[in-house]
């Protein structure tokens, strides 16, 4: 499902352009569209929005609890096969804390999950991911080989749990895992691998609500772009709860 709120927005604007003969019916959606542009461009209201969404997301671990697996979910990188080198997102964060927390034994094995870096496509027309470049690549962190697990199939976060249940065994269940992702994809993570039967805790990265000031008052474009990854981690959620 598209969860760009200027798509809508600009559905809006062609449904006034094409009914433009029927005033009534063009107002109103003129109405609309500029009610909804004021909404998805607010900083104000999509701070408020999103503190309520991450409402309870924790990046802090017992002391002195440790995990016998860490999962770090995919999303934060692909493999640049030009220049034989990972590129990062913004998500980043979730592999640089997952190595962090292996480093200060929080955790012993470090779970790479379904990553475009590591991904090995059935399809070859798509660009692979380059799963043994990725795992010496990981190693320069202080990663020992054999604490480096890494999952190289999955597309979605359910196919993570179900592909690491797969690769891992029944173990991943009994030993209580840590996930570790981005705090707006971390509610949807933790119940989808609730619903396949593994037990989790969850470890949250990208921790980022901006405060608001003055500045922020004025509608802001760029909003609509953080919109868009909030509304695809409610929509994803309220679709797996089904």
């Amino acid at each position: 499902m598209i969860t760009s709120p200027a798509f809508y927005l600009l559905l809006l604007l062609l449904a006034a352009y094409l009914l433009r003969r029927k005033q009534r019916t063009r107002n109103t959606l003129l109405v609309t569209a500029v009610v909804f542009a004021l909404f998805f461009t607010s900083r104000p209201i999509y701070n408020l929005v999103s503190t309520m969404w991450l409402k309870g997301c924790t990046s802090e671990i017992k002391s002195g609890k440790v995990y016998h697996y860490g999962i770090v979910l995919g999303g934060f990188g692909s493999w640049d096969e030009e220049r034989t080198r990972p590129e990062f997102g913004p998500c980043v964060d979730r592999l640089l804390e997952g190595v962090q927390l292996y480093r200060k034994g929080s955790i012993q094995k470090l779970v790479i999950a379904g990553d475009a870096s590591n991904r090995i496509y059935d399809n070859p027309e798509k660009q692979n991911g380059n799963p043994q470049a990725m795992r010496a690549y990981i190693q320069r962190f202080g990663v020992s080989p054999a604490d480096l697990i890494l999952e190289n199939k999955a597309l979605t976060t359910r196919e993570n749990a179900r592909y690491l249940l797969a690769l891992i065994g029944d173990s991943l269940k009994k030993e209580r895992p840590l996930v570790i992702t981005s705090a707006e994809h971390l509610r949807r993570a933790l119940m989808t691998f609730e619903q396949e039967g593994i037990p989790v805790d969850g470890y949250a990265t990208d921790c980022i609500v901006k405060n608001t000031n003055k500045s922020d008052l004025m509608p802001s474009l760029s909003v609509m772009t953080d919109w868009q990854h909030l509304l695809h981690e409610f929509i994803g959620y309220l679709y797996y709860s089904i």
